[in-house]
């Protein structure tokens, strides 16, 4: 663990984690004691692999570390059970290692389908590149507008709108009826006032939705009334699948199972015949999950129970689809459990899928470098991936001396030659972009240093995103992030 980004990186991952491999060849140095947080004075000249381990499981002692004193190039070369770790692990992390070292194990970590972060940086600036060749996410957290099927209301909620007369309540009662049902009983009133099907409504329709809503309450400015109002953009709109969903929907992968399909596409399988059938209606299953809303107790819990039920239901009709495709599958019922079926339920609204590029593969043979243009990182970019020519060539990186040539002129000349590698690399990508001549200087003068200060940002970053990765939670970055400190820049693409 050379890298003081990986040190904060780990100290950030320790909280959810079980185990963990330090890979490093090094014997703790007076350097080290005085920039790594996690080796001592006691600990010179003893395995730096070994000492960080040791210092790291302190703070969490569920945490279990191993740590092997190998350098990584030899590490990744070598076969049997130590290097089988590459291919069992959730996730692979390289911080400030040779390009050639990350190419290996980009290499090896893809065909594994292991997902993989590296970590460069250089002064103020840091790069940080995950690789995975297929991520599925069925937690992901994401934002999205509440399912109440307010203009498809299912049998169970159109009979709980219809059971409530507004005509019949007076002002106390009025001010405490559930938006669901004021939503739907407005949709009617327009509905039956303009002679049509409430379908496929414009933003005007929808508009004349909402002030019908505010001459239904008792008095101006009533708050359950108002608060409808405000939910019909959100709510007076024809059901759409969010086009995440349908592009996992419409995968190859989800087309075709066998008994080496993974549980996700076994489920998604499942999910494009639920879809397919009468029951439905190109609807996906309900979460059975409703927002806080102005309404009396009765009726809240009411409408509660009347989407728990309604999900409940939606998720035995799935799970009979996905005993079909378990035997299509030649796999047992009990194949996926009934928490991945229950959580891929509440979440079928939410599912995510990232395959970025290989670290191996020429970032001009995809859109990246566009993005990265577009998102103004492209340079820096093209800065990293220069430098890492610059250090295959000379030994060392862009302003480390190595020779008695002066500072001054070292920084000159490497600056130069750095710029030189990194045009050549965007007109190879077949893109026009001119790198500032003061952001190549930039990265020579930093001499590709760790700050204590932008490690840190780079760490919590990349603990984050292995978090992400390792309990396929939340959406990691697909593919590059560039933080430029001294610019206030960060970008992923």
């Amino acid at each position: 663990m050379r890298s003081e980004t990986s040190i904060h990186t780990s100290a950030n991952r320790e909280i959810g984690v079980g185990q963990f491999v330090v890979v490093d060849d090094a014997l703790v140095s007076d350097s080290d004691i005085r920039t790594n947080f996690f080796v001592r004075a006691a600990d010179c000249g003893l395995s730096r692999a070994q000492a960080i381990v040791d210092n790291l499981c302190e703070m969490n002692p569920d945490v279990h570390g191993r740590a092997i004193a190998q350098a990584p190039a030899e590490f990744i070369r070598q076969s049997g059970p130590e290097s089988e770790l590459l291919d069992s692990a959730s996730l692979v992390l390289a911080c400030a290692q040779p390009e050639t070292v990350v190419q290996a194990l980009a290499a090896r970590c893809w065909g594994a389908n292991t997902p993989m972060i590296a970590v460069a940086n250089a002064g103020f600036i840091a790069e940080i590149r995950t690789a995975v060749r297929e991520h599925t996410i069925v937690e992901s957290h994401a934002s999205g507008r509440p399912d109440l099927r307010v203009m498809a209301p299912f049998t169970a909620l159109r009979e709980f709108a219809d059971s409530i007369d507004l005509d019949a309540l007076d002002s106390t009662d009025l001010a405490h009826v559930p938006l669901v049902v004021l939503l739907i009983k407005a949709v009617d009133r327009w509905a039956a006032a303009n002679n049509t099907k409430p379908s496929g409504l414009s933003l005007a329709q929808i508009a004349e939705i909402a002030v019908l809503l505010r001459q239904m309450a008792p008095t101006p400015g009533e708050e359950n009334f108002e608060e409808a109002a405000n939910a019909t953009n959100a709510n007076c709109t024809d059901y759409e699948i969010p086009d995440e969903v349908k592009a996992i929907l419409d995968d190859a992968a989800a087309k075709t199972i066998d008994a080496q399909t993974s549980n996700f596409w076994l489920l998604v399988n499942a999910l494009r015949r639920y879809l397919e059938s009468e029951y439905a209606q190109g609807m996906l299953p309900h979460s059975g999950a409703i927002p806080d809303m102005k309404a009396d107790t009765a009726s809240y819990v009411s409408l509660q129970r009347i989407y728990k039920q309604k999900a409940e239901s939606d998720k035995r009709q799935l799970r009979c689809h996905l005993h079909e495709v378990l035997h299509d599958a030649a796999l047992p019922t009990d194949h996926v459990s009934s928490e991945q079926l229950d959580a891929f339920c509440k979440n079928a609204s939410k599912l995510r899928l990232i395959r970025t590029h290989s670290l191996t593969q020429d970032i001009g043979e995809s859109s990246v470098a566009q993005d990265l243009q577009a998102e103004g990182a492209l340079s820096h970019y093209a800065l990293f991936r220069a430098a890492d020519k610059f250090a295959a060539k000379h030994g060392r990186c862009p302003g480390i001396a190595d020779t008695e040539t002066s500072m001054d002129e070292l920084c000159k000349q490497d600056t130069q030659e750095l710029l030189a590698m990194a045009h050549d690399l965007v007109s190879a990508w077949q893109v026009d972009e001119e790198i500032s001549s003061d952001l190549a200087a930039e990265f020579v003068r930093s001499g590709f240093m760790e700050l204590h200060n932008m490690s840190a940002v780079a760490g919590g970053v990349v603990a984050q995103e292995a978090i992400k990765l390792i309990t396929c939670q939340y959406v990691p970055h697909n593919g590059i992030c560039i933080i430029d400190t001294a610019n206030n820049l960060m970008v992923s693409c």
